[in-house]
């Protein structure tokens, strides 16, 4: 079926310039690629030359992207410039580069359903931070977690459904993808449409949890861009040293772990590794990561962590003691995209196919996933209040 262009040219231009982008090409390169010529397509950009089926066409083959994602539906394009979080080897920006195109697509995919289907996410209601430079980063994000915290009434406990709070109660949208294992995740930050957060699925949940609370310090910082988070990278600004005492103290707040702590030592006498586990899995977070919170709150020894890593401590000792407390890890997060998917293919708004395309995964996985979201599904109940 032929799409009819009816975008204005300056916003189809926009989408047209942020797809080029985001494909890393110039605008030489794109003419080379279309065979329209680079005047021809600046003015395109600028808004200043209608653009034709046929052009659209030869732009979302060389950009790789679909015409359905550069025509929108009524929605403000993305403007979501790629920022690097350091400067890596060639290769490893190539995987960061993929990871930012990818976000990118998903937070576009997710708009376009969203306008579908009617449905908008939870209005963004992140509270404002801005850094003080007379202030200490630590205190100041121990703050920032206490205040969102207390504006979504979660008082100092465990938060076992994280990402699903996140797009809920914050308007985050979540994603989880198979990402080039040394990276962690990326976030997408507009003004306009909020935030996009993609996680590697091939993480342990526990990582995932620690890599959501840290992006979701961007939001909250009014960061605009895509940023993409490598596992380890120590080469941080102040902003993102900023997210990872956020994230810490989101998922483990001072309070909540001084008082586990003192719990754990008072009814044995003595406080131990066995006890450090037991304290990961009820903030279900890494054994590195209450550890290393432990030692930051003056409640361990610096280098505790280190210290076990070499005497043998291994995800065996994190198993073990989770059988012997019967506790189960938490079930996978699946992303209310996937709920707007549904709704999307239930009204003929949208193919399997299509769908699949904008959500960038096979067709049998969203087979699978549509079978549990969409009324197509064998289990789906439907009430009459």
């Amino acid at each position: 079926m032929a799409l009819d262009v009816k975008v204005r040219p300056e916003t189809l231009g926009a989408r047209l310039r942020n797809a080029r982008l985001n494909a890393q090409k110039t605008q030489e390169a794109a003419a080379e690629a279309t065979g329209i010529a680079r005047t021809t397509i600046a003015a395109m950009e600028s808004g200043k030359r209608p653009i034709d089926a046929r052009h659209l066409r030869s732009f979302a083959e060389a950009y790789q992207v679909s015409e359905v994602e550069l025509l929108g539906v009524d929605q403000q394009p993305l403007d979501l410039e790629v920022k690097f979080r350091s400067t890596p080897a060639s290769a490893a920006a190539d995987s960061q580069g993929d990871v930012a195109r990818l976000l990118t697509r998903l937070a576009s995919g997710t708009l376009e359903l969203e306008t579908l289907v009617s449905r908008q996410p939870a209005k963004q209601d992140y509270p404002v931070i801005r850094l003080e430079r007379e202030d200490g980063l630590e205190q100041q994000a121990e703050d920032a977690a206490v205040a969102l915290r207390q504006r979504l009434g979660l008082g100092i406990g465990p938060i076992s459904n994280l990402l699903q709070m996140m797009e809920s109660e914050l308007g985050v949208r979540i994603f989880e993808r198979p990402l080039p294992s040394e990276i962690s995740g990326a976030v997408a930050y507009d003004p306009s449409h909020g935030g996009f957060i993609i996680l590697n699925s091939k993480h342990p949940i526990e990582r995932r949890r620690l890599t959501a609370a840290h992006e979701c310090g961007h939001p909250l910082l009014r960061k605009p861009g895509v940023t993409v988070l490598r596992v380890g990278d120590e080469d941080y600004d102040r902003e993102e040293r900023f997210c990872d005492a956020f994230a810490r103290a989101l998922l483990m707040p001072a309070s909540a772990v001084r008082r586990k702590h003192s719990e754990l030592r008072d009814v044995s006498g003595k406080f131990t590794v066995r006890h450090i586990i037991a304290m990961a899995l009820y903030f279900i977070v890494s054994v590195e990561a209450i550890t290393r919170r432990l030692e930051g709150l003056g409640l361990a020894p610096r280098g505790l962590y280190d210290s076990l890593r070499e005497k043998g401590l291994t995800s065996q000792h994190t198993k073990s003691v989770m059988q012997e407390l019967a506790s189960e890890p938490p079930a996978a997060f699946t992303p209310h995209t996937y709920f707007l998917a549904g709704a999307a293919v239930d009204r003929d708004l949208l193919s399997v196919e299509q769908v699949a395309h904008m959500l960038d995964t096979d067709l049998v996985t969203t087979r699978r996933l549509l079978s549990k979201f969409s009324s197509e599904g064998e289990d789906v109940l439907e009430f009459q209040l």
